[in-house]
């Protein structure tokens, strides 16, 4: 049973290839010292990275569920906390 947090498609069809394919696109997007925001919510559920000039870069996932991405940004080493703007739905992921 998946929760309204992860919940994109229903788990039967979730293809387990693709999302092998959004962790290897996830992967190949991070890098160790920038700011990322994860939007793990609805349709939007996807990664941006914060470039040093302010500008972001974002990836979307279709099938990558927030829990999974969450639990990769911190296998990677990255520290993620919710905004204090309580507006804001993103985790805020940092290197430490």
């Amino acid at each position: 049973m998946s929760s309204t947090l992860d919940a994109a498609l229903p788990a039967a069809q979730i293809d387990p290839a693709a999302v092998e394919s959004e962790k290897r696109m996830l992967t190949e997007f991070t890098k160790p010292n920038m700011t990322y925001l994860v939007e793990p919510l609805g349709t939007n559920k996807g990664i941006c990275r914060i470039e040093p000039n302010g500008q972001k870069s974002c990836v979307k996932f279709l099938t990558l569920e927030a829990k999974q991405m969450f639990t990769f940004m911190q296998d990677q080493g990255f520290f993620c906390t919710m905004s204090l703007d309580p507006k804001e739905t993103a985790l805020e992921c940092r290197r430490v």
